[in-house]
């Protein structure tokens, strides 16, 4: 096996190491414990990933690029907003704190910006789209559906989830999936046009 396969099979376990860990606990557990499940060397991962910002967004780019394939799938379909929604907040629920990650951090990390800018203008189009098709509320912007998005990372962490239903919070203190789906759904009910 070529120096340059064996690299990009080592990227690929770090990054699918990186998914299941993200997912099951969160995108602030030490690195260590992402090379440990890659089974790689920590030299090896910071030779790929020099710092968690740059894991993070390579992570969030292969999550962004599922959903552009979403939208390039289904832009004849009027609702596309309404399914990208619901796929950017499963994405949410099932890997916490990532989407939150790359939208809080500041200017010092570079490679977060042009990812930042591709997310924002993957909701214009369909935002665009569902719009004029009367799908969605006529007075609906993008800073309206970001918003949208961080109401559900509340949901999503238990900071706003329903607290009187028992098993609403699950483990680190994140919302159950029944729970994220309930919020999504009342939020989607929001958009819809009033007659």
């Amino acid at each position: 096996m070529s120096q340059r396969s064996d690299a990009r099979r080592n990227r690929a376990k770090i990054l699918a190491a990186a998914e299941e860990i993200f997912a099951a606990e969160s995108v602030s557990v030490p690195l260590q414990q992402v090379a440990e499940r890659a089974q790689v060397g920590r030299g090896t991962l910071y030779r790929h990933f020099p710092d968690r910002h740059s894991l993070v967004a390579a992570v969030f780019e292969d999550r962004l690029a599922v959903l552009e394939q979403l939208v390039a799938d289904r832009r004849d379909d009027p609702s596309v907003l309404l399914a990208l929604l619901r796929d950017i907040t499963a994405e949410q629920a099932r890997m916490p704190g990532l989407f939150r990650l790359v939208f809080s951090e500041g200017p010092d990390h570079a490679q977060l910006e042009p990812l930042r800018r591709r997310a924002v203008g993957l909701l214009a189009g369909p935002l665009e789209w569902s719009r004029g098709a009367g799908v969605v509320r006529a007075d609906l912007t993008v800073d309206d559906l970001l918003t949208i998005v961080s109401m559900v990372y509340g949901v999503v962490n238990g900071s706003l989830g329903p607290v009187s239903r028992v098993g609403a919070v699950g483990p680190a203190g994140r919302a159950d999936a029944v729970a994220v789906s309930r919020a999504v759904d009342l939020v989607i009910d929001g958009l819809l046009p009033r007659p």
